[in-house]
C-alpha cells in the first residue's frame, strides 16, 4: 500500500467523527475492513506530524443522488485495494467531487464499505433486492499540510461519506498541490 494510499485512510479514520454515519456505524465498517486495516491506520495516524491532523475546511456539502445498486454496481473488487472490498459504484461522484475517485479498470467513481468477507459483501446490499435508491452524500474538502524534511507540502484530502441499506460507506483521495517555503506550514 502506498505512502499517501496510508496517509489517506488515516485521514479517513480521523475524520470520521464528522462524517454522517454515527461512530458506531464507522466502528463497524472499520472493523469490516479487519484488523490488520485497523492497525494501518493507527500505526500511521500516530507518526504523521501534522497531516494526521484535519486541516482546514474549504468545502463540506451533502448532496442527495440516485444509487442504482445491482451487480455490476455493487461487488468485491480489489481494484487499487490490497485485498477485496465491498464497494458500490456512484457516477453522480463525478459531479459531486474535485478529485478522482474512480478505482483503476472501475467504470464510476465509487465508495466502500471495508473488506469483504463472510460478514460482509454485496448479499448485505442487494438482499433488499436491485433498484434505485436514494442517498445523501457527504463530501468534504480540506486543505492539510505538513512539514517534511524542511518542506511544506500542501494536500488537497477529499472525503466522501454515505449510509446506503444502513451500512456506512465512504472513499477518500489525498492530492498533494503545492511545496511552500517551511514558514507557511501551520
Amino acid at each position: 500500500m502506498g505512502d499517501r494510499m496510508i496517509k489517506g485512510l488515516a485521514l479517513l479514520g480521523l475524520l470520521a467523527g464528522t462524517a454522517t454515519a454515527s461512530e458506531a456505524e464507522f466502528v463497524r465498517a472499520l472493523a469490516a475492513g479487519g484488523a490488520g486495516f485497523a492497525r494501518q491506520i493507527e500505526t500511521t495516524a500516530t507518526g504523521l506530524g501534522s497531516v494526521g491532523e484535519a486541516g482546514r475546511v474549504i468545502a463540506d456539502k451533502t448532496t442527495q443522488v440516485s444509487v442504482d445498486l445491482n451487480p455490476a454496481t455493487v461487488k468485491c473488487s480489489r481494484a487499487d485495494y490490497g485485498q477485496p472490498m465491498l464497494k458500490i459504484l456512484v457516477p453522480a461522484l463525478a459531479e459531486l467531487t474535485l478529485l478522482n475517485h474512480r478505482n483503476t479498470r472501475e467504470g464510476a467513481p465509487c465508495v466502500s464499505a471495508g473488506r469483504c468477507g463472510a460478514e460482509l459483501g454485496p448479499q448485505n446490499i442487494l438482499a433488499s433486492g436491485a433498484g434505485t435508491v436514494q442517498a445523501s452524500v457527504r463530501v468534504v474538502l480540506r486543505k492539510v499540510t505538513a512539514l517534511e524534511e524542511g518542506v511544506c507540502r500542501v494536500s488537497l484530502v477529499e472525503s466522501v461519506h454515505t449510509s446506503i441499506r444502513g451500512l456506512a460507506f465512504v472513499h477518500e483521495r489525498t492530492q498533494e498541490v503545492a511545496e511552500r517555503d517551511p514558514a507557511d506550514c501551520r
